[in-house]
């Protein structure tokens, strides 16, 4: 559904600015002037194009955004007026220095007549979940519940990704330590023995020593071509194709398909979970919560949901035709359609899959933990082994040679 950016005065004579969804320009009006405002200027909101823009810039850290949404919350809640929250919070030492600037432009932005969603969204690096919530929060005058729940939203966000990285760093710190044994093996251990004891390096010491040699003629544009290397997948991976790239590799393994699926659903739940309960139109509470998940597959689907809603389907149909989401989840939204509680029923189905987000990611973890030691262990008798053997063969041919004389 189209938006439509407006200038109107209000009952009071008080000129304010926001935005408002309608089929058609004239229906936008007609339902301004119902509300009771008298409109000065209208035109529709091209939010395709400052979305794009707003993907190509640096997100905000969700640290920062659970910390200044708990703090802006309280302030408001106390009376403090938004500019002045936001000026206090621009000089706040637990904010980077780019998370300051933005906060002044946006105070820069409010003063000339803007939203504080219009300066958030022109300040850019803020995503879309943000922008809708705190417009929702402004047009229905509960702009510190919202940043409350946006708090929660952020700070529930970062345990659970906090808990996630936890649990994936002793395999890393393996894998890490496999790498370096190799590398102190073959640069140091390895040619030590050689000159040492005098072998010659052959089979798999040949491979390993021929490998060093490469490393330390070329070592510079090995680094350059892995920096380059890094910097190209991290950008493919952010455009349409790397995503579903991502998505594909991703799928292949049941352990990492089981992790991205129950990922994909606790975003999805808790994103429109927020945006319903603010107020927000369950079209736009869609699209939102599908570009929250990250994954193509969701925002391809999420649009003919879309339609289907629109042509007079229900939330669950148009979930079970797609097959969006598992049953379970359609036959939730059913229970939420039914009692008007579809934001509570969609934060349950999310606690529900964060759940079972932490129960898979601790059988990956446990299941690879031995894997990676296994392998930490096997290379290095394997290395151990080719030396010995070609101690063992050098010994051979030296007693051959004392017997033939």
């Amino acid at each position: 559904m189209p938006a439509y950016a407006y200038v109107a005065y209000d009952r009071t004579g008080k000129k304010v600015r926001g935005i408002v969804e309608a089929s058609s320009e004239v229906a936008a009006i007609n339902d301004l002037v119902s509300k009771g405002f008298a409109v000065v200027s209208i035109k529709e909101k091209k939010g395709k194009a400052k979305e794009k823009r707003a993907r190509g810039v640096i997100a905000i850290s969700v640290d920062e955004l659970a910390t200044f949404c708990r703090q802006f919350s309280t302030m408001i809640s106390a009376g403090v007026r938004v500019k002045e929250a936001l000026l206090v919070l621009a000089n706040q030492e637990v904010f980077s220095g780019r998370f300051k600037k933005k906060i002044k432009q946006v105070v820069e932005s409010i003063e000339t007549g803007k939203t504080l969603a219009e300066a958030f969204e022109e300040a850019g690096g803020f995503e879309p979940v943000f922008i809708n919530l705190i417009k929702a929060g402004e047009e229905g005058g509960a702009l510190d519940r919202v940043m409350e729940r946006l708090a929660d939203f952020y700070e529930s966000s970062k345990a659970l990704a906090d808990e996630v990285k936890a649990s994936m760093r002793y395999p890393m710190f393996i894998g890490g330590f496999a790498v370096l044994v190799v590398f102190a093996m073959m640069f140091y251990i390895i040619p030590m023995l050689i000159s040492s004891i005098g072998i010659q390096p052959v089979g798999f010491l040949g491979t390993l020593m021929r490998v060093k040699d490469f490393l330390t003629t070329h070592w510079m544009q090995i680094l350059i071509g892995i920096v380059a290397f890094v910097i190209g997948m991290r950008f493919y991976l952010s455009t349409m194709s790397g995503r579903a790239f991502k998505e594909f590799v991703m799928s292949l393994f049941p352990p990492t398909r089981n992790i991205q699926n129950f990922s994909s659903i606790e975003r999805f739940a808790r994103t429109m979970a927020i945006l319903v309960s603010a107020g927000v139109s369950i079209t736009t509470a869609l699209e939102m919560a599908a570009q929250a998940t990250g994954r193509r597959s969701y925002e391809t689907k999420v649009k003919k949901v879309i339609e289907m809603i629109k042509e007079g389907s229900s939330i669950r149909d148009a979930f079970a035709k797609t097959k969006m989401v598992p049953q379970l989840v359609y036959e939730m939204v059913a229970t939420g359609e039914a009692t008007g509680k579809l934001d509570e029923v969609m934060d349950k189905v999310a606690d529900f899959y964060e759940q079972q987000l932490r129960v898979s990611v601790k059988k990956f973890v446990s299941m690879i933990e031995p894997m990676m030691i296994a392998f930490v262990g096997g290379a290095i008798a394997f290395i151990a082994l080719s030396i010995y053997s070609a101690i063992f063969t050098m010994q051979g041919q030296q007693f051959g040679g004392r017997m033939g004389m």
